[in-house]
């Protein structure tokens, strides 16, 4: 069993991701603008894994064509502003939600130094 974090809103309003209250987290409310998460825990997520450690986080919004996130962030920091790299499955990072259903984004983080990551991302529309 896996512990999921269900929130009556939208990722765009509520970016945090606090993996303390697991690691998936659902938005009910339909998304109407780019988000950007930021993946965060009490601790750190930085101080929570060791250097060769993996997590995978998944992210379920309810989908709108203009709602999407295109990139992410870790204890507060850009991935791609020299935190490590940010890779999306298929070559390039969406430009668009779904028109229906949910839209699901997985991120598989691996702490390859102190506060480096390399991050593998893909996003699924159901729609």
């Amino acid at each position: 069993i896996e512990r999921v974090k269900i929130t009556a809103g939208k990722l765009s309003d509520n970016q945090n991701i606090n993996l303390d209250n697991g690691m998936i987290h659902h938005f009910t409310t339909a998304e109407s603008t780019t988000a950007t998460p930021n993946i965060v825990s009490s601790a750190g997520i930085n101080t929570n894994m060791a250097i060769g450690d993996a997590i995978s986080v998944t992210i379920v919004t309810t989908a709108a064509a203009a709602g999407y996130a295109a990139t992410v962030n870790i204890d507060g920091q850009k991935i791609s502003a020299g935190q490590g790299s940010l890779n999306w499955t298929g070559g390039s990072a969406p430009s668009d939600g779904g028109a229906s259903g949910v839209d699901i984004y997985a991120y598989t983080l691996i702490k390859t130094a102190d506060a480096k990551f390399t991050v593998i991302a893909t996003q699924t529309k159901t729609s």
